[in-house]
């Protein structure tokens, strides 16, 4: 099965698509001091409920890249339903295939989604040259809580810890916030996923890509309670983006 056509019926019912809550969400929203005639731009915005978020609560006009077609319009019913559709853009594409001009964002977010830009480095760099000098820069992403990973996570070892992950997004002297998903909001998480994908199972028996799938969700949940669930985190952290750009160039595109 495609990845998005799984990550369509598994993340269905999820509003918020990561291991946070509304709280945490709603204090990244406060830090981000965010004026009506400013701009937010969030890489791999899912279901839109972060930018859809923010343009209800700030006013600021908001963009979201997305590959995910069933995600997109979802982001667009709920800013519809909100009555923010006038403060958001949803650029239904692969977020590699997306440039700006440098220093056009008053604020860049990846939450969850640095894989859409090929990992944090280059999530990092991205963001970076379209964020204005001194923008806030949210980036939501997973850390080993291991030094040393035990052997039955060979596989996360390229995972930087948490002190390693920071450090990366701080830079040189950044100040940041951060916060730790709680084992409860990963459990609420995965568990909705499964939910979602039983009900599925049960009601599309004859779908041809019913076996395949059922296979896919029982590797992510053996993953999830056998390897992930001690072994790996998630956080939300907060930086700010330097007045030094890196030496590439990007036009806007969109």
């Amino acid at each position: 099965m495609h990845f998005t056509r799984f990550w369509s019926i598994v993340e269905q019912h999820h509003d918020i698509q990561n291991p946070s809550s509304p709280d945490k969400l709603d204090h990244v929203i406060d830090l981000l001091h965010l004026q009506p005639h400013q701009r937010v731009l969030d890489i791999g915005c899912g279901c839109g409920w972060l930018i859809n978020r923010i343009a209800s609560r700030t006013g600021a006009h908001t963009t979201g890249i997305e590959i995910n077609p069933w995600f997109c319009r979802v982001a667009h019913q709920h800013a519809h339903d909100l009555d923010v559709a006038h403060l958001t853009t949803i650029i239904e594409s692969d977020a590699h295939a997306v440039t700006f001009a440098p220093q056009t964002f008053d604020a860049v977010l990846c939450v969850g989604a640095t894989f859409a830009r090929g990992g944090l480095a280059q999530t990092l760099a991205f963001a970076r040259t379209v964020a204005k000098p001194g923008a806030p820069i949210v980036i939501g992403d997973i850390f080993r809580y291991h030094e040393t990973p035990p052997d039955i996570a060979h596989n996360l070892r390229d995972i930087p810890t948490l002190a390693e992950l920071v450090d990366i997004i701080r830079g040189d002297d950044e100040p940041y916030e951060l916060m730790v998903s709680t084992h409860e909001e990963w459990d609420r998480y995965e568990t909705k996923k499964w939910q979602a994908a039983r009900a599925w199972l049960a009601t599309h028996t004859d779908d041809p890509e019913h076996a395949s799938f059922a296979a896919q969700v029982t590797t992510m949940r053996h993953d999830y309670l056998h390897i992930e669930r001690n072994t790996i985190g998630w956080t939300l952290v907060m930086a700010f983006a330097t007045a030094h750009l890196p030496h590439t160039s990007s036009t806007l595109t969109t």
